[in-house]
């Protein structure tokens, strides 16, 4: 096997354009670790204390950033940045990973609790805010449970200030927000890594710093064929490339067009650069469609940098649906003739309180009013109307009465769900099956006794 990274061109005519899609693709994972150099780095962790970490989230979160103070290296600067509704950092500028600043930072992270609002904007602007010296690469792991709903904004903050920094988003606890998460990366041109449960932590972490520690390839650029007419090629900015994790970038041609793609990039300090003839592209289905999907990401990020959202609309919709992509305004629907609500009768609205995800303390993520697990909610949306109650409801968990007295406090109809119990009785199945084999057991001897008497 090589150590230098990989090409593929693949493309798919349609119309009277042509698509293209190039696939850089890393070395070899053995190969390229007996070759490879530690680059120097700069490596800033945030890690989000607020009341939505309260359980399991935030002793995944301090064992994960352990782990990652762990595996840092003398040649590596670093800081640690935890917020709640304001930010803390540990230092006030980055500091060499000695032995002195490890041991201070190993003690910070221990003495973690969570508590208190989700302030994110702040602790993103801090870690964002520096540059990384000449050779040294910079990299922000913020580790989060991505309870947010100030996404646009958040986004706006990362097109802005992202300069040469890295982000990786590392998402703590059963239900992160995925979709901020993962476009937070995009746009960071960093990997979105998902731990979902302590025994987790360990493993996934070591993975994602081994792939940090040493990137294949960086700063990539690609050069399409110059004779191109307005070529239309994403993403707009190729992230780095790392072991295990092949990069890609589209772009549309018109139909004919002749040339040779040029890739360079940086290789440990070493300028790499290959050319592929785009005469030596394979004949690929769905080539076309990665375009598409990769226009509608990028138009969607236009809105984040202040483009008007109409245009933004109208831009996506006509991509969407020349394509038949389903996208945020185009979706795939099914008619169904068969009417089953008469047309004079009025539709209602119901808010309906949901259980909290698994590993989340209720009574930290956001003030609620006290409840007694026996005390049966008094639901009341106004006066004129009866309380609304589902008969199906029996000793409500203490969290879901205080959502529903917070709700009909506000004058909110409310209709209280109760989820269908799904699992299965694994006890009494064990059970029933130890009672079916000491029974089969029984029949066995019988047999054999009666076989020694026969």
């Amino acid at each position: 096997p090589t150590a230098a990274p990989a090409l593929g061109v693949f493309r798919e005519t349609v119309g009277e354009a042509e698509y293209y899609l190039l696939m850089v693709m890393p070395p070899a994972a053995d190969t390229a670790a007996a070759t490879a150099e530690d680059v120097p780095r700069e490596i800033v962790f945030v890690i989000d204390t607020s009341g939505s970490m309260a359980g399991d989230s935030i002793v995944q979160a301090r064992q994960a950033l352990l782990d990652a103070l762990g595996r840092l290296g003398p040649s590596d600067r670093f800081n640690v940045i935890a917020f709640d509704d304001r930010p803390d950092a540990l230092f006030s500028a980055a500091k060499p990973a000695v032995e002195g600043t490890l041991r201070r930072a190993r003690a910070f992270v221990g003495s973690l609790v969570a508590d208190g609002g989700t302030e994110m904007r702040s602790a993103l602007e801090m870690a964002l805010d520096g540059a990384a010296e000449p050779g040294v690469i910079r990299q922000v792991v913020f580790i989060t449970d991505g309870s947010v709903g100030n996404e646009a904004e958040l986004f706006g903050v990362i097109h802005g200030r992202l300069g040469d920094t890295r982000l990786f988003p590392v998402g703590i606890g059963s239900a992160p927000n995925s979709h901020f998460m993962r476009e937070a990366a995009e746009i960071g041109r960093g990997t979105f890594t998902h731990i979902g449960a302590t025994r987790e932590v360990g493993e996934t972490m070591a993975a994602l710093f081994a792939k940090l520690d040493r990137p294949a390839l960086t700063d990539i650029s690609v050069n399409w064929p110059i004779n191109a007419s307005e070529p239309e090629a994403y993403p707009a900015t190729i992230p780095d490339l790392y072991l295990g994790e092949p990069v890609m970038a589209s772009m549309r041609l018109p139909q004919g067009t002749r040339g040779d793609l040029v890739i360079a990039g940086d290789a440990s300090g070493a300028e790499w650069e290959r050319t592929a003839p785009l005469s030596n592209g394979r004949e690929a289905s769905g080539v076309a469609a990665l375009w598409a999907r990769a226009k509608i990401a990028e138009l969607e990020r236009e809105r984040y940098r202040g483009a008007d959202p109409q245009t933004v609309r109208e831009q996506i919709l006509q991509v969407a649906v020349s394509h038949q992509l389903v996208s945020q305004y185009t979706s795939l629907v099914a008619v169904d003739e068969e009417v089953v609500r008469p047309p004079e009768t009025e539709l209602t609205t119901d808010a309906v309180a949901t259980n909290m995800p698994a590993g989340v303390d209720m009574r930290m993520a956001g003030p609620v009013p006290d409840a007694s697990p026996d005390a049966e909610p008094e639901i009341r949306p106004d006066a004129d109307t009866p309380p609304v109650r589902d008969a199906s409801l029996s000793a409500p968990h203490p969290d879901s009465v205080a959502v529903i007295r917070s709700m009909a406090e506000t004058g909110s109809p409310v209709r209280v769900a109760q989820l269908p119990g799904t699992a299965t009785p694994a006890s009494a199945n064990l059970a029933f099956g130890g009672l079916l084999m000491l029974m089969a057991a029984l029949l066995l001897w019988v047999a054999s006794r009666r076989r020694q008497f026969a």
